[in-house]
């Protein structure tokens, strides 16, 4: 019976432990520092005087979800769609605070491997393909590509001269992403320099273009900016004939 009892204790800490890990969904920004901290919700609408001129407009007036399906249609519906209610949150956003979508680019959707859209589309995966799509979403802060690139002249500057970015990361549905500097040239990882352009998450998924949609903002990138550990819970259901 004490041991019964003991191990009843062990199995609740491990449970509560689990509960207070869940990734809380948080929209703000992550400083540039190699701590990694997760800020509180932001319960007070706020507005980010910033200027938009990096950032192409679309058509006045269409909606978020009208603008997704006619330019990317496949981020649409093979992952956005999944996220339970994702419209009504986003019209919500769009009233306050805005929001930051970081959508892959139609090529980057088309060359995914065959197998890998089974896996997405399966049912049984539902619940990977919603924490994946998460990762590409930021439903309570508008963060334009100026903002991303925006320097910070408080801190010191690097061994080589660089100054650090405003913004080290930012929070989205699915969890914290690294925002960093895109670098191009050199050979075989050695002698790249910076560019000019920004890359978002570990993969360093390169910005190739931004517009504004309503009071939000959808940055197309080069390729997907959830971690790479997600495709491997894909890989736990077996897919007869891949």
């Amino acid at each position: 019976m004490a041991f019964a009892r003991h191990s009843n204790l062990i199995l609740g800490a491990i449970g509560a432990a689990f509960v207070l890990a869940r990734p809380t969904v948080v929209d703000a920004f992550v400083g540039p520092s190699s701590k990694v901290t997760i800020a509180p919700r932001i319960t007070t609408p706020i507005t980010l005087q910033e200027s938009t001129s990096s950032d192409d407009g679309a058509n006045e007036g269409e909606s978020i979800e009208s603008y997704l399906q006619q330019n990317y249609p496949l981020f649409e519906s093979l992952l956005l769609s999944k996220i339970p209610n994702i419209y009504g949150t986003l019209r919500e956003s769009d009233s306050t605070d805005g929001f930051t979508i970081f959508c892959p680019s139609n090529s980057v959707m088309e060359n995914i491997d065959s197998g890998r859209k089974v896996q997405i589309s399966d049912p049984r995966n539902v619940e990977v393909t919603e924490k994946l799509a998460s990762y590409h979403v930021m439903p309570n802060g508008k963060v334009t590509q100026e903002r991303l690139k925006r320097e910070d002249w408080t801190v010191p500057r690097s061994a080589d001269g660089v100054a650090a970015l405003s913004i080290g990361g930012v929070l989205t549905v699915g969890g914290e992403l690294r925002v960093g500097r895109s670098k191009s040239g050199g050979f075989m990882g050695f002698g790249a320099k910076e560019d000019g352009g920004v890359v978002i998450g570990n993969n360093e998924a390169r910005v190739v273009k931004s517009t504004i949609v309503g009071n939000g903002v959808v940055h197309e990138v080069d390729g997907f900016v959830a971690p790479d550990l997600i495709w491997r819970y894909f890989d736990q259901l077996r897919i007869p004939g891949f």
